[in-house]
């Protein structure tokens, strides 16, 4: 357990900023030229997937390998593989944000030209994120998930911190904040490959090691489909928003997109310390690891998920203010239903690549990318922001549904998810539905106690043996009575 509490708690400290920072964002560079900085950090993360893959791979490949040299053989040989794409990555990057920032996304004249200057700063970032890839996965596969918090901490707040302390300064042109950005996004990787040589740990010259390159590919060939076509389906809300709309919209949308992301955390979390255990695991350890994750997830994401959605309105009122607020509220309680259903979906999707079937995600991606794009480009023009989050809701669900389906675990996920929708759908009515306050408050108290019953009810008999407080689960499911 120590493991994961380190992945979640690990979390903490860059949403922390995050809460500070995007209000300081908001009044030192305002809320079209912060929506132009997010499109930016948006197109950033998408290009971190020319590292083809190779993570995820070195990940699986190294939690198998006992032998010092041949770690760093799948090690080095990987770096290399990723730094030569995430340079093509970066040049691809320069010509198609010109073309985008200068001619497609709707914002401000001034601002075009400010970004025709930043995009070099943001392509030179590319192959730093392709490489920060390679790096988490060796620590994932060592277990080192407290040198990797450690790492990636840096590099996130560096990435959140710096620009905004430039923008204090009275440096407010996009060039100038990117390029902070990049400064960084290298103090983390610098972090990354000191962890790394710690804990792989490095031995003798750093070599490209030809027969490990077939290997590599053909693991993270499908890896890198996934890595190619999930970011395009999870952030291509954000272009269409300043293609329909403009950068304000973009804003509005995002930041309520990156903080509800943050309940993410957990099932992120869960599902990569699996992940090692995954790859040794055979036979019958596989169905026990994957449906124990499972119903743990959903019995504790859940209340989470309930007071999140209970707390949005007044914690945004407060945040951003009444203005924003009203425009973002409602679509982080969309976001948050749907990471409620998508959230147990992580530990099967991630047994998936750690059992070495990377390829059926990829291929489903592929399947859905067309139908999500249409359905994606229809609900904007006709809802707007509300629109981007119901069709991000529709697809995550869609996703959820193939990964259980095809890990033989949709009983487990749907015998766990239904106690719990009475609850979600009291705090939703709660929020939604015009009421006195001291109604709202009611319902708000029964769906959180319904939740915590219907939480207690599925938690796995491996999690309530670690915490004696969790024996009551034992009279509340219905197989003890």
């Amino acid at each position: 357990m120590h493991y994961k509490s380190h992945r979640a708690s690990g979390a903490l400290p860059p949403t922390v900023v995050s809460l500070v920072t995007v209000p300081l964002y908001l009044h030192w560079i305002g809320e079209v030229r912060y929506g132009v900085l997010l499109l930016a950090f948006t197109f950033l993360g998408y290009f971190g997937a020319f590292d083809l893959g190779l993570g995820r791979a070195v990940a699986q490949r190294v939690a198998r390998q006992e032998n010092v040299r041949e770690r760093n053989q799948t090690f080095w040989t990987a770096f290399f593989l990723s730094l030569g794409m995430g340079l093509m990555g970066g040049f691809v990057l320069y010509f198609l944000g010109q073309w985008l920032f200068a001619t497609v996304f709707h914002i401000p004249a001034n601002l075009r030209s400010e970004m025709e200057h930043a995009v070099p700063w943001l392509a030179a970032i590319v192959p730093l994120t392709a490489l920060i890839s390679v790096l988490a996965g060796a620590l994932e596969a060592r277990q080192a998930f407290l040198s990797l918090n450690a790492s990636q901490m840096v590099g996130v707040i560096g990435l959140q911190v710096l620009p905004l302390t430039a923008a204090i300064l009275g440096h407010l042109s996009m060039p100038t904040l990117l390029a902070a950005a990049l400064i960084g996004r290298l103090l983390g990787v610098a972090m990354m490959v000191l962890a790394t040589a710690r804990q792989l740990p490095f031995a003798g010259l750093p070599v490209l090691h030809r027969p490990t390159i077939g290997p590599l590919l053909r693991f993270g060939g499908w890896v890198s489909v996934s890595g190619l076509v999930t970011p395009l389906l999870t952030i291509v809300d954000r272009f269409v928003i300043a293609t329909q709309i403009n950068a304000a919209a973009v804003t509005a949308y995002t930041v309520p997109y990156n903080l509800t992301q943050r309940f993410t955390y957990l099932p992120y979390a869960l599902s990569t310390t699996l992940f090692p255990r995954f790859a040794r695991a055979e036979g019958a350890d596989h169905q026990r690891l994957l449906h124990d994750g499972i119903a743990a997830l959903v019995a504790i994401q859940t209340p989470l998920i309930v007071i999140g959605i209970l707390l949005m309105y007044p914690f945004f009122n407060l945040w951003i203010g009444p203005d924003l607020a009203a425009r973002a509220a409602p679509v982080a309680i969309v976001l948050l239903i749907g990471i409620w259903i998508n959230g147990p979906n992580y530990v099967p999707h991630n047994m998936l690549p750690a059992i070495g079937r990377p390829d059926l995600m990829a291929k489903f991606y592929l399947t859905e990318l067309l139908p999500f794009l249409f359905l994606l480009w229809f609900l904007v023009g006709w809802l707007g922001i509300m629109g981007a989050a119901l069709a991000w809701v529709l697809r995550s669900t869609a996703d959820a549904l193939f990964c259980f389906v095809v890990t033989h675990s949709t009983k487990t996920f749907l015998q766990s998810l239904t106690p719990s929708i009475p609850g979600v759908a009291l705090a939703s009515l709660a929020v939604f539905q015009p009421m006195p306050l001291i109604f709202k408050m009611l319902i708000g108290a029964v769906a959180i106690f319904a939740t915590m019953v219907a939480s207690l009810r599925i938690t796995p008999q491996s999690l309530r043996n670690r915490f004696p407080a969790c024996r009551i689960c034992t009279f509340l499911r219905p197989e003890s009575r």
